[in-house]
Protein backbone atom coordinates (compact mmCIF):
# COMPACT_ATOMS: atom_id res chain seq x y z
CA UNK A 1 0.00 0.00 0.00
CA UNK A 2 1.35 3.65 -0.75
CA UNK A 3 2.54 5.21 2.05
CA UNK A 4 0.64 8.51 3.17
CA UNK A 5 1.93 11.77 1.80
CA UNK A 6 3.86 13.54 3.97
CA UNK A 7 3.36 17.44 4.88
CA UNK A 8 6.69 19.72 4.78
CA UNK A 9 7.11 23.17 5.40
CA UNK A 10 8.70 25.91 2.62
CA UNK A 11 11.66 26.01 4.90
CA UNK A 12 12.00 21.83 5.23
CA UNK A 13 12.15 21.27 1.29
CA UNK A 14 14.40 24.74 0.94
CA UNK A 15 17.01 22.63 3.06
CA UNK A 16 16.39 19.61 1.60
CA UNK A 17 17.40 21.23 -1.87
CA UNK A 18 20.46 23.06 -0.09
CA UNK A 19 21.20 19.60 1.16
CA UNK A 20 21.57 18.55 -2.85
CA UNK A 21 22.66 21.68 -3.86
CA UNK A 22 25.13 20.38 -6.62
CA UNK A 23 22.63 18.40 -8.46
CA UNK A 24 20.19 20.97 -7.63
CA UNK A 25 22.30 23.87 -9.13
CA UNK A 26 23.10 21.79 -12.30
CA UNK A 27 20.05 20.33 -13.02
CA UNK A 28 18.14 23.92 -13.32
CA UNK A 29 21.20 25.66 -14.32
CA UNK A 30 23.22 23.19 -16.87
CA UNK A 31 26.94 23.75 -17.16
CA UNK A 32 27.73 24.87 -20.90
CA UNK A 33 32.03 24.46 -22.03
CA UNK A 34 33.30 27.57 -20.17
CA UNK A 35 31.16 27.47 -16.91
CA UNK A 36 33.44 26.60 -13.80
CA UNK A 37 33.59 26.90 -9.53
CA UNK A 38 35.79 29.10 -7.75
CA UNK A 39 35.68 29.66 -4.57
CA UNK A 40 32.14 27.99 -3.86
CA UNK A 41 30.42 29.32 -6.73
CA UNK A 42 29.30 28.02 -9.77
CA UNK A 43 29.41 30.41 -12.99
CA UNK A 44 27.43 29.41 -15.67
CA UNK A 45 24.92 31.02 -18.01
CA UNK A 46 22.12 32.12 -16.78
CA UNK A 47 19.27 29.81 -17.15
CA UNK A 48 16.15 31.98 -17.63
CA UNK A 49 16.80 34.40 -20.25
CA UNK A 50 19.78 35.22 -23.10
CA UNK A 51 22.93 34.89 -21.79
CA UNK A 52 25.94 35.12 -24.05
CA UNK A 53 28.93 34.32 -21.53
CA UNK A 54 29.52 33.10 -18.41
CA UNK A 55 30.22 35.72 -15.54
CA UNK A 56 27.22 37.58 -14.22
CA UNK A 57 25.13 34.72 -13.21
CA UNK A 58 26.18 31.89 -10.50
CA UNK A 59 25.04 30.10 -7.54
CA UNK A 60 26.44 29.71 -4.32
CA UNK A 61 27.43 25.99 -3.49
CA UNK A 62 28.67 26.81 -0.12
CA UNK A 63 29.36 29.00 2.64
CA UNK A 64 26.68 30.65 4.38
CA UNK A 65 24.44 32.16 1.00
CA UNK A 66 24.93 28.20 0.05
CA UNK A 67 21.57 27.73 -1.75
CA UNK A 68 21.20 30.86 -3.24
CA UNK A 69 22.15 33.08 -6.89
CA UNK A 70 22.12 35.85 -7.86
CA UNK A 71 22.19 37.98 -11.65
CA UNK A 72 24.36 41.06 -11.51
CA UNK A 73 23.07 41.57 -15.39
CA UNK A 74 19.75 42.09 -13.58
CA UNK A 75 20.24 42.54 -10.04
CA UNK A 76 18.02 39.55 -9.70
CA UNK A 77 18.69 37.13 -6.64
CA UNK A 78 17.23 34.60 -4.51
CA UNK A 79 16.60 31.08 -2.94
CA UNK A 80 16.58 27.82 -5.20
CA UNK A 81 12.61 27.91 -5.17
CA UNK A 82 13.31 31.21 -6.38
CA UNK A 83 15.54 30.32 -9.08
CA UNK A 84 13.07 27.08 -9.89
CA UNK A 85 10.49 29.41 -10.71
CA UNK A 86 12.76 31.95 -12.53
CA UNK A 87 13.57 28.64 -14.81
CA UNK A 88 10.13 27.25 -15.17
CA UNK A 89 8.75 30.45 -15.81
CA UNK A 90 6.26 29.53 -12.72
CA UNK A 91 4.91 30.80 -9.57
CA UNK A 92 6.17 30.02 -6.43
CA UNK A 93 3.50 27.28 -5.52
CA UNK A 94 4.11 26.12 -8.80
CA UNK A 95 7.89 26.16 -8.08
CA UNK A 96 7.31 24.18 -4.76
CA UNK A 97 5.24 21.75 -6.22
CA UNK A 98 7.94 21.66 -8.92
CA UNK A 99 10.54 21.16 -6.49
CA UNK A 100 8.56 18.53 -3.99
CA UNK A 101 8.63 16.51 -7.62
CA UNK A 102 12.45 16.53 -7.72
CA UNK A 103 12.91 15.65 -4.81
CA UNK A 104 10.81 12.73 -4.51
CA UNK A 105 8.18 13.87 -1.70
CA UNK A 106 5.23 13.04 -3.32
CA UNK A 107 4.89 9.40 -1.48
CA UNK A 108 7.39 9.05 1.65
CA UNK A 109 7.68 6.29 3.97
CA UNK A 110 8.31 6.43 7.48
CA UNK A 111 12.66 5.71 7.08
CA UNK A 112 12.39 8.47 3.62
CA UNK A 113 11.08 10.91 6.34
CA UNK A 114 13.49 10.06 8.54
CA UNK A 115 16.65 10.56 6.29
CA UNK A 116 15.51 13.62 4.85
CA UNK A 117 15.10 15.15 8.56
CA UNK A 118 18.48 14.38 9.02
CA UNK A 119 19.42 15.85 5.85
CA UNK A 120 17.91 18.82 6.58
CA UNK A 121 19.30 18.91 10.50
CA UNK A 122 22.95 18.88 8.66
CA UNK A 123 22.32 21.41 6.04
CA UNK A 124 20.99 23.54 9.27
CA UNK A 125 23.89 23.05 10.83
CA UNK A 126 26.59 23.75 7.68
CA UNK A 127 24.67 27.07 7.34
CA UNK A 128 25.30 27.81 10.64
CA UNK A 129 29.17 26.73 10.60
CA UNK A 130 29.56 28.66 7.37
CA UNK A 131 27.40 31.38 8.63
CA UNK A 132 30.18 31.90 11.24
CA UNK A 133 32.70 31.48 9.33
CA UNK A 134 31.62 34.42 6.61
CA UNK A 135 31.29 36.88 10.10
CA UNK A 136 34.80 35.94 10.49
CA UNK A 137 35.88 36.23 6.88
CA UNK A 138 34.09 39.61 7.00
CA UNK A 139 35.24 41.01 10.08
CA UNK A 140 39.09 40.25 8.62
CA UNK A 141 38.12 42.36 5.21
CA UNK A 142 36.88 44.76 7.48
CA UNK A 143 40.31 44.91 9.53
CA UNK A 144 42.16 44.87 6.06
CA UNK A 145 40.64 47.65 5.22
CA UNK A 146 40.90 50.06 8.48
CA UNK A 147 44.47 49.33 8.08
CA UNK A 148 44.81 50.60 4.39
CA UNK A 149 43.17 53.59 5.58
CA UNK A 150 45.14 54.03 8.22
CA UNK A 151 48.26 54.15 6.03
CA UNK A 152 47.00 56.49 3.21
CA UNK A 153 46.97 60.21 3.28
CA UNK A 154 44.82 63.18 2.25
CA UNK A 155 43.82 63.50 -1.51
CA UNK A 156 44.84 67.24 -1.79
CA UNK A 157 47.89 67.74 -4.32
CA UNK A 158 47.85 64.15 -5.00
CA UNK A 159 47.62 62.07 -8.61
CA UNK A 160 44.09 61.27 -6.99
CA UNK A 161 43.06 64.61 -7.30
CA UNK A 162 44.55 65.16 -10.54
CA UNK A 163 42.77 62.40 -11.89
CA UNK A 164 39.36 63.89 -10.48
CA UNK A 165 39.95 67.32 -11.98
CA UNK A 166 41.72 66.25 -15.40
CA UNK A 167 40.02 63.29 -16.12
CA UNK A 168 36.27 63.89 -13.95
CA UNK A 169 35.67 67.92 -14.29
CA UNK A 170 35.93 68.08 -10.18
CA UNK A 171 37.20 71.19 -9.20
CA UNK A 172 37.47 70.80 -5.24
CA UNK A 173 38.51 74.44 -5.22
CA UNK A 174 35.18 75.60 -6.79
CA UNK A 175 33.65 73.27 -3.76
CA UNK A 176 35.71 75.05 -1.31
CA UNK A 177 36.81 71.94 0.55
CA UNK A 178 37.75 68.16 0.05
CA UNK A 179 35.97 65.35 1.07
CA UNK A 180 37.36 63.71 4.07
CA UNK A 181 35.90 60.30 2.76
CA UNK A 182 38.31 59.95 0.02
CA UNK A 183 42.24 59.47 0.73
CA UNK A 184 44.94 58.59 -1.22
CA UNK A 185 47.90 55.55 -1.37
CA UNK A 186 51.23 55.68 -3.58
CA UNK A 187 51.29 52.05 -3.68
CA UNK A 188 48.10 50.15 -3.09
CA UNK A 189 47.75 46.38 -3.62
CA UNK A 190 46.23 45.19 -7.17
CA UNK A 191 44.69 41.75 -7.98
CA UNK A 192 42.72 40.46 -10.11
CA UNK A 193 41.42 36.70 -11.52
CA UNK A 194 40.09 36.81 -15.16
CA UNK A 195 36.42 34.71 -14.63
CA UNK A 196 37.03 32.82 -18.07
CA UNK A 197 41.19 32.35 -18.27
CA UNK A 198 41.59 32.33 -14.73
CA UNK A 199 44.35 34.51 -15.32
CA UNK A 200 45.87 36.43 -12.21
CA UNK A 201 46.92 39.52 -12.75
CA UNK A 202 49.02 41.37 -9.77
CA UNK A 203 50.83 44.72 -9.34
CA UNK A 204 50.87 47.84 -7.26
CA UNK A 205 49.30 51.04 -7.94
CA UNK A 206 48.82 54.45 -6.73
CA UNK A 207 44.79 54.71 -5.77
CA UNK A 208 42.48 57.39 -5.09
CA UNK A 209 40.20 55.44 -1.56
CA UNK A 210 37.37 55.98 -0.53
CA UNK A 211 35.51 54.96 2.91
CA UNK A 212 32.51 53.26 2.91
CA UNK A 213 30.23 53.45 5.86
CA UNK A 214 27.63 51.15 7.05
CA UNK A 215 24.10 52.48 8.58
CA UNK A 216 25.56 52.36 11.59
CA UNK A 217 27.87 55.23 11.24
CA UNK A 218 30.90 52.30 10.98
CA UNK A 219 33.23 51.80 8.35
CA UNK A 220 33.34 48.67 7.12
CA UNK A 221 34.60 48.35 3.40
CA UNK A 222 36.98 50.70 1.53
CA UNK A 223 36.45 51.26 -2.32
CA UNK A 224 39.97 51.54 -4.32
CA UNK A 225 40.32 53.18 -7.66
CA UNK A 226 43.68 52.13 -8.94
CA UNK A 227 45.38 55.01 -11.04
CA UNK A 228 48.11 55.15 -13.83
CA UNK A 229 50.02 58.37 -15.11
CA UNK A 230 49.24 58.43 -19.46
CA UNK A 231 52.26 59.53 -22.00
CA UNK A 232 50.77 63.26 -21.82
CA UNK A 233 51.77 63.18 -18.02
CA UNK A 234 48.00 63.05 -16.81
CA UNK A 235 46.16 60.77 -14.46
CA UNK A 236 43.86 58.22 -15.30
CA UNK A 237 42.42 54.62 -14.16
CA UNK A 238 44.97 52.03 -14.30
CA UNK A 239 45.45 50.26 -17.61
CA UNK A 240 44.32 46.55 -15.27
CA UNK A 241 40.97 44.42 -15.91
CA UNK A 242 39.62 45.91 -13.08
CA UNK A 243 40.63 49.66 -12.17
CA UNK A 244 37.70 49.63 -9.16
CA UNK A 245 37.93 47.06 -6.61
CA UNK A 246 36.40 47.03 -3.26
CA UNK A 247 37.69 45.92 0.00
CA UNK A 248 35.07 44.83 2.61
CA UNK A 249 31.29 43.48 2.52
CA UNK A 250 29.88 46.88 1.51
CA UNK A 251 26.02 45.88 1.14
CA UNK A 252 23.58 48.34 2.86
CA UNK A 253 26.43 50.55 2.99
CA UNK A 254 27.76 54.00 0.91
CA UNK A 255 30.20 56.61 0.32
CA UNK A 256 29.08 59.75 2.43
CA UNK A 257 31.09 62.04 -0.24
CA UNK A 258 29.12 65.52 0.37
CA UNK A 259 27.08 66.81 3.23
CA UNK A 260 26.09 69.87 1.79
CA UNK A 261 25.77 72.98 3.44
CA UNK A 262 24.67 73.80 6.89
CA UNK A 263 22.15 76.32 7.90
CA UNK A 264 24.60 79.09 8.94
CA UNK A 265 26.55 77.88 5.95
CA UNK A 266 29.96 75.74 6.01
CA UNK A 267 29.53 72.23 6.51
CA UNK A 268 26.51 70.42 6.51
CA UNK A 269 25.06 67.87 9.65
CA UNK A 270 26.36 64.31 9.00
CA UNK A 271 23.88 61.98 7.42
CA UNK A 272 22.72 60.22 11.04
CA UNK A 273 22.44 63.83 12.09
CA UNK A 274 20.55 65.29 9.20
CA UNK A 275 17.37 67.10 9.61
CA UNK A 276 13.92 66.08 9.32
CA UNK A 277 12.11 66.15 5.99
CA UNK A 278 16.07 65.88 4.32
CA UNK A 279 17.02 64.90 1.14
CA UNK A 280 19.77 63.22 -0.50
CA UNK A 281 21.08 61.92 -3.85
CA UNK A 282 22.54 59.03 -4.89
CA UNK A 283 24.37 57.89 -7.53
CA UNK A 284 26.45 54.30 -8.38
CA UNK A 285 29.60 55.84 -8.50
CA UNK A 286 32.14 58.28 -6.77
CA UNK A 287 32.25 60.45 -9.92
CA UNK A 288 28.48 60.90 -10.87
CA UNK A 289 27.76 61.72 -6.98
CA UNK A 290 30.99 64.33 -6.97
CA UNK A 291 29.75 65.47 -10.64
CA UNK A 292 26.59 66.23 -8.59
CA UNK A 293 28.14 68.23 -5.94
CA UNK A 294 29.65 70.32 -8.51
CA UNK A 295 26.50 71.32 -9.82
CA UNK A 296 24.20 71.60 -6.52
CA UNK A 297 26.69 72.06 -3.70
CA UNK A 298 24.12 72.93 -1.30
CA UNK A 299 22.87 69.28 -1.36
CA UNK A 300 24.02 65.83 -0.01
CA UNK A 301 25.48 63.07 -2.72
CA UNK A 302 26.39 59.43 -1.66
CA UNK A 303 27.46 57.08 -3.57
CA UNK A 304 25.89 53.50 -3.74
CA UNK A 305 29.16 51.64 -5.42
CA UNK A 306 27.34 49.59 -7.55
CA UNK A 307 23.81 49.55 -9.35
CA UNK A 308 23.22 46.29 -7.29
CA UNK A 309 23.40 48.16 -4.05
CA UNK A 310 21.59 51.98 -5.37
CA UNK A 311 18.03 50.99 -3.86
CA UNK A 312 20.15 49.25 -0.75
CA UNK A 313 21.07 52.16 1.01
CA UNK A 314 19.80 51.94 4.79
CA UNK A 315 18.88 55.88 5.41
CA UNK A 316 17.91 57.18 8.56
CA UNK A 317 14.51 58.68 9.22
CA UNK A 318 15.09 61.96 8.72
CA UNK A 319 15.58 61.41 4.90
CA UNK A 320 12.00 61.40 3.38
CA UNK A 321 13.27 61.86 -0.23
CA UNK A 322 15.54 60.13 -2.71
CA UNK A 323 16.69 61.57 -5.98
CA UNK A 324 18.69 58.76 -7.78
CA UNK A 325 21.26 59.72 -9.83
CA UNK A 326 20.68 57.38 -13.40
CA UNK A 327 22.81 56.68 -16.33
CA UNK A 328 20.98 57.41 -19.72
CA UNK A 329 21.65 53.10 -20.24
CA UNK A 330 19.71 51.80 -22.91
CA UNK A 331 20.67 48.36 -21.43
CA UNK A 332 17.15 46.90 -20.33
CA UNK A 333 18.43 45.01 -17.35
CA UNK A 334 19.93 48.23 -15.98
CA UNK A 335 16.88 50.27 -16.43
CA UNK A 336 15.06 47.28 -14.90
CA UNK A 337 17.49 47.35 -11.55
CA UNK A 338 17.26 51.60 -11.55
CA UNK A 339 13.49 51.06 -11.25
CA UNK A 340 14.03 48.67 -8.74
CA UNK A 341 16.10 51.07 -7.18
CA UNK A 342 13.56 53.70 -7.07
CA UNK A 343 11.27 51.27 -5.80
CA UNK A 344 12.83 49.92 -2.90
CA UNK A 345 13.01 53.23 -1.43
CA UNK A 346 9.49 53.94 -2.15
CA UNK A 347 8.41 50.98 -0.33
CA UNK A 348 10.09 52.94 2.81
CA UNK A 349 7.25 55.81 2.11
CA UNK A 350 9.94 58.35 0.86
CA UNK A 351 9.61 60.91 -2.36
CA UNK A 352 11.64 59.36 -5.01
CA UNK A 353 13.29 61.35 -8.07
CA UNK A 354 15.29 60.43 -11.18
CA UNK A 355 18.36 62.70 -12.29
CA UNK A 356 19.96 62.10 -15.34
CA UNK A 357 21.74 63.46 -18.01
CA UNK A 358 20.10 65.18 -20.05
CA UNK A 359 23.01 67.35 -22.00
CA UNK A 360 24.27 64.38 -23.83
CA UNK A 361 26.08 60.87 -23.09
CA UNK A 362 25.79 58.37 -20.73
CA UNK A 363 26.08 59.47 -17.46
CA UNK A 364 26.04 62.90 -14.96
CA UNK A 365 29.96 62.87 -15.26
CA UNK A 366 29.64 63.27 -19.20
CA UNK A 367 27.47 66.47 -18.87
CA UNK A 368 30.10 67.65 -16.44
CA UNK A 369 33.11 67.06 -18.58
CA UNK A 370 30.78 68.15 -21.48
CA UNK A 371 30.06 72.27 -20.28
CA UNK A 372 33.76 71.66 -18.87
CA UNK A 373 34.88 71.86 -22.68
CA UNK A 374 32.33 74.37 -23.77
CA UNK A 375 33.45 76.83 -20.86
CA UNK A 376 37.05 76.23 -22.02
CA UNK A 377 36.06 77.17 -25.70
CA UNK A 378 34.70 80.14 -24.87
CA UNK A 379 37.38 81.42 -22.54
CA UNK A 380 40.05 80.70 -25.84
Amino acid sequence: MQAARQQYSIDEIKHMLNDRIADVAYHYAPPCPTSYEDKGLYFTLCPYRPDKSVGSFYIYLSGPKRGRWRDHATGDHGDLLAQIAQVLHCTLSDAIRAARSYLGLQSDCPEDRRRREEASARNRQLQAEAKARDKKNSERRASNARRLLGSAISIEGTPAEAYLYHARGIDFDRLGRIPGSLLYHPNCYYKHTDEVTREVVKGEYPAMLARIIDRRGKMVAVHRTYLHQDDAGHWVKAPVPKAKKVLGDFGGGCIRLWSGTGPRGGKGAPLSKCAPGSRVYIAEGIEDALSGAMLLPDARFLAAISLSNLGGVVLPENVTEVVLIGDRDEHAANKRALQRAGAQYHATGRTVRLWQNARGGKDLNDALMAARAVNERQVV
